[in-house]
């Protein structure tokens, strides 16, 4: 008997360790930032936070997805029936979507709250409502297209945005940030094209996880780095 393909396909498994590296970094971040808020409420920092939150639950999302993938090959292997849930790739899509969408919402947040207060709405709940609308709409009707077209336009904002504050950033603290922001960026468009277009990347497919996992360290580790400098200044003024 021929054995499984799951088991002679090493994207598979490279991408169950990628999604556990990228989730368990994501709550590392969401809980230090938890940390820096509860010492200064910077609603800058919380909504930062929160954006991890959901990548964290983002990428539970996708790893729960192939281990569920994993037990129903298993379970085929064994007993010659295919079973899948009925509704799982809708529900799995809807939940991904939604999750992608209030990451991309509360980094414009954490990034534009002040900018453009006038504009953006004060509460969050707002936001889920939308993060449901569109995600369903793009479910419902198959339009891929509109989640990457509202994605692109608000990464694109923020990276206007990133840019110029960083030209005129004054410290190095706020320098990071920026270039947090920016590595993000690039990481949620690498995202964008790894989700919806599954063969875009094609045979390069595990060059693409090191690439994105390389960024990701990166970016935890400038957050913990300069994080950690805010934790240390504001429990010595407190002292």
């Amino acid at each position: 008997m021929p054995l499984p393909m799951f088991l002679m396909n090493t994207n598979f498994i490279i991408e169950l360790v990628y999604s556990v590296i990228i989730m368990v970094s994501c709550l590392v971040i969401y809980f230090k930032t938890r940390e820096i808020y509860n010492l200064s409420s910077h609603k800058g920092i919380k909504y930062f936070g929160m954006a991890f939150l959901f990548f964290a639950i983002t990428y539970f999302l996708r790893f729960f997805s192939k281990i569920l993938i994993l037990r129903i090959i298993v379970f085929s292997f064994v007993t010659g029936a295919i079973f899948l849930p009925q509704g799982f790739n809708t529900l799995f899509s809807l939940l991904v979507l939604y999750t992608g969408f209030m990451t991309t919402f509360y980094l414009l947040y954490s990034l534009s709250k002040k900018r453009l207060g006038k504009v953006l709405p004060e509460s969050t709940d707002t936001l889920h409502i939308l993060a449901v609308v569109i995600s369903s709409v793009v479910v419902i009707l198959n339009l891929p297209v509109l989640f990457v077209g509202v994605s692109a336009v608000l990464l694109l904002y923020m990276f206007v945005v990133v840019y110029s504050d960083y030209s005129a950033s004054k410290t190095k603290v706020q320098s990071g940030f920026l270039l947090v922001y920016f590595l993000l960026i690039l990481f949620l468009m690498l995202n964008i094209f790894d989700l919806l277009i599954s063969d875009f990347f094609g045979r390069i497919q595990t060059l693409v996880y090191i690439v994105s996992l390389s960024l990701f360290l990166i970016i935890l580790y400038k957050v913990l780095k300069i994080l950690g400098v805010e934790t240390n200044g504001r429990k010595k003024k407190q002292a």
